[in-house]
């Protein structure tokens, strides 16, 4: 007994000293939205008193927490064999989850939001009704894929799938009652499908998923449990600050100075991998692709004007105090799902969806369209020589309302220009004002590419001496 003692005393202050690592780490880097986990799995396997236990934890430990409760005990459906008693559960879930995202999004502060069944459990129970005949083929194609669609389900980043015998979770329920009768769903036989199903779903759907991760609590201790779902959540918690972007080795992509055929570069786009951000920045021999967005109304006479504030730009970033004409950023692991592994442009529409929205508060669907071009400019700075852009036009009206992020852009007040649409007349009077220390290189080469016949011959002429505007070829977009 006090040995057992002895090492639960170990584990408070391994989990502990964690925590506080954690929280060192989160004031030197930038937690980007919060952490989402889900509890899902068998009754009476022992979900709740984790996350209470977890939710203590980090709460007394200095973290910001949100608890999403458990939406069946609400439901207004009685009956727990009809589907659209899952279905309510699962759509309330889902509507939570983006409810407090957006909250985290305006401002509030939330490190982790950890909700009691989800879609994962959704999953299950879908799965338990197609077996038991209480739904068909079609209905649990169309409701899985809806459970599924990358939009929501690309906010769960762990999930917890709790096991328990039903000899076991009998045990537990009727632990404490007055009676034996049975219930709908705690039954032995229906504990034991159910049990089925939650192993079918998670070999079908695990790999949907960032990290799926089983304990079976049969013969488990508590704190032995609570122990494991804390060290995990704080390692998820740590990977996240650690940013892992995209990279491709040097060698392996043919790049030219100026715009580049991305028919060509396609496949070679394909072999990038992921690091910390700090050990690729740092690689002479790595380089990084960019995926960017440029946002001009639909008749082309305006574009969007961004600033980066200096706290969200490196030291020695070409984007330092210059005004950008696109938007977008690094593409990061996250981004990357088993559907589009080993696809470069696939992944980089989910890269750009996020950052577009991250940064200017925006959703927009690229699922069917392709980028317009690949662009690389090693000879503005050594910076510029460990990245490229892969972009996309995209079109907007004026009157669009941008929510910018206060830590990344410039907010749109005063005389600032950030977050604006702006002329190209206006634009080429900040240029001349600024003596042409006030545009970016991705910005300038962009403007003579697909704006060049909106300017004076003075702008052209000055905007970058280097470049011989004359061979630039238009697209026509």
């Amino acid at each position: 007994m006090i040995n057992t003692v002895n090492n639960y005393q170990v584990q408070i202050e391994e989990l502990e000293k964690m925590a506080e690592d954690v929280l060192s780490m989160k004031k030197q880097l930038r937690q980007r939205r919060p952490i989402v986990i889900e509890f899902c799995g068998s009754p009476k396997a022992g979900k709740t008193s984790c996350i209470n236990s977890l939710n203590i934890f980090l709460k007394r430990n200095g973290f910001k927490t949100a608890i999403l409760s458990e939406k069946a005990e609400f439901s207004p459906i009685s009956d727990k064999h009809n589907p659209v008693f899952n279905v309510w559960t699962c759509s309330s879930a889902i509507n939570e989850i983006n409810e407090k995202l957006d909250k985290a999004q305006q401002g509030e502060e939330i490190d982790v939001i950890i909700s009691d069944r989800g879609i994962f459990d959704a999953l299950c129970w879908f799965r338990w009704l197609k077996n038991q005949q209480n739904m068909n083929e079609k209905e649990y194609k169309i409701l899985t894929e809806f459970a599924t669609l990358y939009r929501w389900q690309k906010n769960i980043d762990l999930v917890y799938v709790f096991l328990v015998s039903p000899e076991e979770s009998i045990k537990r329920e009727y632990a404490n009652l007055l009676t034996q009768k049975r219930g709908s769903i705690m039954r032995e036989n229906v504990l034991e499908q159910y049990l089925n199903s939650v192993r079918e779903t998670k070999k079908e759907y695990e790999k949907d998923f960032r990290a799926v991760h089983e304990i079976d609590t049969t013969t488990k201790h508590q704190n032995d449990v609570g122990y494991e779902v804390t060290l995990k959540t704080l390692e998820v918690l740590k990977n996240m600050l650690i940013e892992k972007v995209g990279f491709l080795e040097s060698s392996t992509i043919s790049l030219n100075e100026g715009f580049n055929d991305l028919t060509k570069l396609e496949s070679q786009l394909n072999n990038y991998k992921f690091n910390n951000r700090d050990i690729v920045e740092d690689d002479d021999t790595l380089i990084q692709p960019i995926p960017i967005a440029v946002i001009v109304t639909p008749q082309k006479d305006k574009i969007l004007c961004i600033k980066k504030t200096n706290k969200s730009t490196p030291k020695g970033s070409p984007e330092n105090d210059k005004l950008l004409f696109y938007a977008g950023g690094h593409t990061r692991q996250e981004d990357e799902t088993f559907d589009t592994r080993n696809n470069f442009i696939k992944t980089s529409k989910h890269t750009l969806e996020r950052e577009l929205f991250e940064e200017l508060g925006i959703s927009i669907s690229l699922e069917d369209t392709n980028p317009d071009f690949c662009l690389f400019t090693p000879q503005y700075s050594e910076k510029s020589k460990k990245h490229f852009a892969v972009g996309w036009i995209i079109y907007m009206p004026a009157e669009t309302k941008f929510n910018l992020d206060s830590y990344e852009i410039i907010q749109k007040k005063g005389k600032s220009k950030s977050g604006s649409f702006l002329t190209f007349y206006e634009i080429e009077k900040i240029f001349i004002k600024n003596e042409n220390h006030c545009l970016e290189s991705w910005s300038q080469e962009i403007l003579l590419r697909f704006f060049k016949d909106k300017f004076s011959e003075y702008f052209i002429n000055n905007i970058n001496k280097e470049i011989k505007s004359d061979q630039l070829t238009l697209f026509d977009f």
